[in-house]
């Protein structure tokens, strides 16, 4: 197990479940672009990590959907398995200790109002007032 950091794109929108002490978690598929790994045919390899997150973390990641960016911190490990053909496969588990979508970023985790509608930009410009000190005085030294 190991720190890892994972940035990727959503593969269905997280969902929730509860561990047997009740309290919530967050399971969603993260597919992670590795960067200079190509396949024969030239095309990126992709590699698949599943995120698991609770708490804060677990708030954050269910906020996400479909086809979102996420980007992730925590304990990667790796598992091993047979698949139902018989060969040896892989798999990745990232447990979140912190998560950062495109949701969570924004303040308050709500969407760009349409057309520029911006609040602050339709209140009148306050003015501005003077400074207290004027630092323009001669230095008596």
């Amino acid at each position: 197990m190991l720190i890892s950091n994972i940035y990727g794109r959503l593969a269905a929108d997280p969902t929730e479940k509860t561990t047997r002490t009740g309290n919530p978690m967050a399971l969603a598929s993260v597919a992670v672009d590795v960067t200079g790994q190509r396949t024969e045919d030239g095309d990126s390899e992709t590699l698949w990590v599943s995120l698991m997150a609770f708490g804060h973390q677990c708030e954050a990641l269910l906020r996400a959907e479909k086809g979102q960016m996420v980007a992730a911190i925590g304990k990667l490990t790796r598992g091993r398995y047979t698949g139902k053909d018989g060969t040896e496969r892989e798999s990745w588990t990232l447990l979140a200790e912190s998560v950062v979508t495109a949701k969570s970023a924004r303040p308050g985790g709500g969407r760009q109002r349409p057309n520029g509608d911006d609040r602050q930009r339709d209140q009148a410009p306050t003015q501005r007032q003077p400074p207290a000190h004027d630092f323009h005085d001669s230095i008596p030294f």
